[in-house]
């Protein structure tokens, strides 16, 4: 559940976005029309495209989060588990704290003692695993059904282009990764700095980078990508 949690808040907050902006830009539309005496009617063509731009918008932002989630586990692998995943210390190692002496506390709660770097720590190593098929199964169904919906998109724009909508969704996907990646970088800077310089001390006392890296990685392309694309449809005014 850990795994889906961020997935459909992630869904949620877009869907939430888009109802949002598409809100504004309906009554933007229905009061120029209305001012101009003419009838307004949503096509089947329209609501096509909207389909197919709010669909895509979802399944590039869910095809993110698991490509992080693939490449935070794969990263493990390449650079060791404290850059991937946090660990924590054991119970035995811990404050120890007035209660019941009868009472049996186990070593680790939700995880399994194990030693890392020659530290006893808890980690959960399923964990590993568990994200590789999780991240590789989110990162790819999306990006398959992403790709789907852009050619329907690349389709349906052969007869008609619509303009305010294909300018809506470039600049609506130009907001979030601008968004994400400006919150991502500094927290992954410190991240990263933190963990080449206390990598040899105690794991317990800093947090992985490979999470904010991985996301990083994945949104600085797509801002870039729609930085891009946004410059040139505002030179085409």
């Amino acid at each position: 559940m850990s795994t889906l949690s961020p997935i459909i808040f992630a869904i949620l907050s877009i869907l939430g976005t888009l109802f949002a902006v598409g809100g504004v830009i309906y009554a933007i539309i229905y009061f120029t029309k209305k001012k101009k005496d003419e009838k307004f009617s949503i096509s089947v063509d329209l609501l096509l495209k909207i389909y197919l731009y709010v669909i895509s918008i979802a399944t590039l932002a869910i095809a993110v989060i698991g490509g992080t989630i693939l490449l935070k586990s794969a990263s493990s692998y390449a650079f060791g588990i404290p850059f991937a995943y946090d660990t924590y210390k054991t119970n035995q190692e811990l404050q120890p704290i007035e209660k019941d002496p009868d009472a049996q506390v186990p070593v680790c709660y939700e995880a399994e003692k194990t030693t890392i770097n020659g530290q006893v720590v808890c980690f959960n190593n399923d964990q590993i695993k568990q994200d590789l098929i999780n991240g590789a199964t989110i990162f790819f169904s999306m990006i398959v059904l992403f790709t789907i919906h852009m050619v329907g998109i690349k389709m349906i724009e052969k007869r008609s282009v619509t303009e305010w909508l294909k300018k809506a969704y470039t600049f609506i996907s130009l907001i979030v990764y601008s968004l994400v990646g400006i919150v991502t970088i500094p927290i992954a800077i410190y991240q990263l700095s933190t963990h080449l310089l206390y990598r040899v001390e105690d794991i317990t006392k800093y947090e992985a980078p490979a999470t904010a890296l991985s996301l990083l990685i994945l949104v600085l392309p797509l801002w870039i990508f729609y930085l891009v694309k946004t410059t040139k449809l505002r030179n085409n005014d």
